[in-house]
C-alpha cells in the first residue's frame, strides 16, 4: 500500500509541476449560459479550464463561435479541444476525437409551464403531447414517438428561446438542459414560476481532445480526477446554481 500512495504523489508531482512540459491548447466555445457565456468570458467550463490550468502549468486559449463551427474546426484539426462532450454525440464526424475521463453530466429534464407538470417516467408518457425541442436535436429517447406522429413535436431555436416560449405559454412543457433550467430559473424573475420536472436522459461528458494530442490525455485525466476528489468540479456548477 505504501509503494502505491508513493507513486501517486510521484505521478502528481510530475504532472502538476506548473510549466512543466507546458503546451497551448485552442479551445472551442459556444454562448450556452451558464456551461459557457460569451459576455464576460466565464461560465462553469471557463472556471475548469482555468483550474486545470493552475494544475498542469498548460495554456488554454479560449474562442467563442457559432455552434455549428465547432465540429468543421475540430475535424479540420484547427481546434484541439471541445468540452463537454459525450462520445456517441459525434462518432458519426470525420474526426471524433478522443476523450478525457468525465467530469460533469448533461441531463435533459422536463420543464412545465405553472399548473401543467406531470410525472414522465419514461417517453411513453409523453404520447399524445406537444413537446418544445430544440430544432437539430436528435432527442433519442423520443425519436419513436415523433416518427410514429404520437408525439408533437414543436421546435425553437435553442434552449434560451423555449424557456422565453414556456413562460409566454406558448407551450406547456419543453425538454432542456437541466443546468440551463436551473440557472435561469434562479436569474431570470418571470421564469421562476415554471417547474423542473423528471429527467429524460442523462449522458456523463468528457473532454473532446484532438487526437494528435492523445499523449497528454494521462496528465489531463489526473487534473480532471484531482479536481473532482477536491470537490473543485462541484463547487464550480453549484457557483452558477447548477447541482446535478
Amino acid at each position: 500500500m505504501k509503494w502505491l500512495i508513493k507513486t501517486v504523489v510521484l505521478l502528481c508531482g510530475i504532472y502538476f509541476q506548473a510549466g512543466a512540459y507546458a503546451a497551448t491548447f485552442e479551445v472551442g466555445f459556444y454562448n450556452y449560459p451558464p456551461m459557457m457565456i460569451e459576455q464576460g468570458k466565464t461560465g462553469i467550463y471557463q472556471d475548469i479550464f482555468d483550474e486545470l490550468g493552475k494544475l498542469t502549468g498548460d495554456t488554454f486559449s479560449v474562442q467563442y463561435y457559432p455552434y455549428p463551427r465547432l465540429g468543421l474546426l475540430f475535424n479540420g484539426g484547427q481546434l484541439d479541444i471541445e468540452p463537454g462532450v459525450y462520445p456517441g454525440w459525434v462518432q458519426g464526424q470525420s474526426t471524433p476525437g478522443v476523450f478525457s475521463v468525465p467530469f460533469g453530466k448533461v441531463i435533459d429534464v422536463m420543464v412545465f409551464a405553472p399548473g401543467k407538470a406531470f410525472p414522465v417516467a419514461r417517453p411513453e408518457d409523453l404520447r399524445g403531447k406537444s413537446v418544445g425541442l430544440v430544432r437539430g436535436y436528435a432527442y433519442p429517447d423520443l425519436r419513436a414517438l415523433i416518427e410514429a406522429g404520437q408525439l408533437d413535436r414543436r421546435n425553437a431555436l435553442n434552449e434560451a428561446q423555449l424557456l422565453e416560449m414556456l413562460a409566454k405559454s406558448r407551450f406547456d412543457q419543453i425538454v432542456v438542459n437541466k443546468a440551463i433550467a436551473q440557472y435561469s430559473l434562479a436569474k431570470i424573475p418571470e421564469y421562476r414560476h415554471l417547474e423542473i420536472g423528471d429527467a429524460m436522459s442523462s449522458f456523463d461528458v468528457s473532454m473532446r481532445v484532438h487526437p494528435r494530442h492523445e499523449g497528454w490525455l494521462d496528465k489531463l485525466d489526473a487534473a480532471i480526477l484531482t479536481l473532482k476528489r477536491r470537490g473543485v468540479i462541484e463547487g464550480i456548477y453549484a457557483k452558477y446554481g447548477v447541482h446535478l
